[in-house]
């Protein structure tokens, strides 16, 4: 009888894809973990909601056909999109209302918590989360 492992499950915030996206400094870390995804050792998750940030903010600065083929090449990356539901919805707004977080990184702090799930971020906005956030800083 095979024993279950949990693997261990990982959220991208916004400015974690946007590192990989751009060839920013912390992208190794991102890297890693999309290649253990692809090794089927961890699990990697991102919300939809901060999907569409990093797409809106290539579009912005690069130009949206740039924005379009990145959308291409993230889809073919091992990271689970995680659709928008209303239960995430309410726990999203729960964490906005009472942190001083951004409204898409709500997103991202709520399915980090919801799947207890390890958030890779560079942004310290979520240093007000405290003990309810398990993250690795990128």
């Amino acid at each position: 009888m095979k024993s279950m492992v949990k693997l261990p499950t990982y959220v991208l915030d916004a400015c974690a894809l946007l590192r990989l996206a751009q060839a920013e400094p912390g992208m190794e870390t991102v890297q890693n973990h999309l290649y253990a995804a692809q090794k089927g050792e961890c699990t990697v998750l991102m919300h939809q909601i901060n999907l569409g940030e990093v797409i809106y903010r290539i579009g912005k600065t690069r130009g949206w056909p740039v924005a379009e083929r990145k959308r291409h090449e993230i889809g073919q990356l091992p990271i689970k999109i995680v659709p928008f539901d209303d239960a995430l919805f309410w726990q999203a707004i729960q964490l906005k209302a009472n942190h001083p977080i951004a409204y898409a990184d709500a997103f991202a702090a709520a399915l980090s918590i919801e799947r207890k799930a390890i958030l890779l971020s560079s942004d310290t906005e979520f240093d007000s989360l405290g003990a309810k956030l398990t993250r690795q800083k990128i």
